[in-house]
């Protein structure tokens, strides 16, 4: 490896490539679990709901304040009476500053139609209401989808702070700057290559062709990157170490591999099996979560730490110790 460290570590990105391709189909969504729910009360009262065509229950407040009379729902009310997906519409009001209105329809609340009818009753509202009135949807679909979407918008600022947060600290305890360079993208690709591995195992592949829990990239991210960052200090000190001795920088490469590779093959055994207990519980979400991270955990172990890292640092030479202001060479190294 050390003799042709171009063509493992071409090699080694493109089997991170291709196994992170599916990503761009991925599907995410937030569901019921309904073969864990099976034989349960609450598995039953949700098929005999979805059965009576009361699948979804919206509850709309419409706040009045200041102003004792009830909104002016007829329009809106008519108009959903007539949608074939709405089985009963119904208005309350409690005299004073709320009037409240009970939508039962027939999309179950945790698919796309039912994100779909959630869409446009605000659309309805918006056309149907006097101008300016408030419309606050309540309910299972409601819930679902700012659950999903508060996941979605959490997971880039949570990006943002992990990323930044990771390239500092490499920065500071290496003094060099390709190095968290690296780390911060190859941590990246092997989030996206399990996320690939994942879609195809679930998705794809899967019996019901089932979505991603919308959750599952904000908890594996964190989760990988912690351990993934672990692996590359242990690896990356042991040749900081060497190289700062004696100044070779392939003979540093080697040094950390032989004395890290086992410790860190262990390391990641131990959490790959942990997590992939998780694949023998009845939950499909813990089946997801337990499968993306053993998965990413075995190609941060085995391909990133044990093949790239290495090649790319003895590509590299001594430019992995590069910083600007600091000079580059042995001098260079903490």
């Amino acid at each position: 490896m050390m003799e042709r460290p171009g063509r493992y570590a071409v090699a080694a990105t493109a089997v991170l490539v291709l196994a992170a391709v599916p990503v761009l189909h991925l599907r995410m969504g937030l569901h019921y679990d309904r073969p864990a729910l099976a034989g349960t009360d609450l598995g039953a009262g949700l098929a005999e709901l979805e059965r009576d065509a009361v699948a979804g229950l919206t509850t709309v407040a419409l706040p009045h304040p200041g102003r004792p009379v009830p909104v002016d729902t007829f329009a809106f009310q008519q108009a959903l009476r007539a949608d074939p997906r709405v089985s009963m519409a119904t208005v309350m009001d409690n005299g004073r500053d709320l009037t409240v209105m009970l939508i039962a329809d027939r999309c179950p609340p945790d698919g796309a139609a039912a994100a779909a009818f959630q869409r446009d009753l605000h659309a309805l509202g918006a056309r149907l209401l006097p101008a300016g009135q408030p419309l606050l949807a309540v309910g299972p679909a409601a819930r679902l989808g700012d659950l999903a979407a508060g996941a979605a918008g959490g997971l880039w600022r949570v990006l943002g702070v992990v990323l930044l947060a990771s390239f500092v600290l490499l920065l500071l305890t290496f003094r060099s700057l390709l190095i968290p360079v690296k780390a911060v993208a190859m941590n990246l690709l092997c989030v996206c290559a399990a996320f690939g591995l994942l879609t195809v195992a679930f998705q794809d592949l899967g019996g019901d062709g089932a979505d991603i829990n919308a959750l599952l990239p904000l908890i594996v991210f964190t989760i990988v990157f912690g351990l993934s960052l672990d692996y590359e200090v242990f690896l990356v000190h042991r040749i900081a170490e060497h190289y700062r001795r004696t100044g070779d920088n392939t003979a540093a490469v080697l040094h950390g591999l032989r004395h890290t590779a086992r410790p860190i093959t262990l390391a990641a055994a131990i959490m790959a099996v942990t997590f992939g207990g998780l694949m023998l519980t009845r939950r499909l979400d813990f089946q997801q979560g337990g499968f993306a991270v053993a998965a990413a955990i075995i190609l941060d172990a085995t391909i990133i730490r044990m093949v790239l890292v290495p090649c790319l640092m003895r590509l590299l030479g001594h430019r992995n110790w590069w910083l600007p202001g600091f000079g580059s060479g042995r001098g260079s190294v903490p």
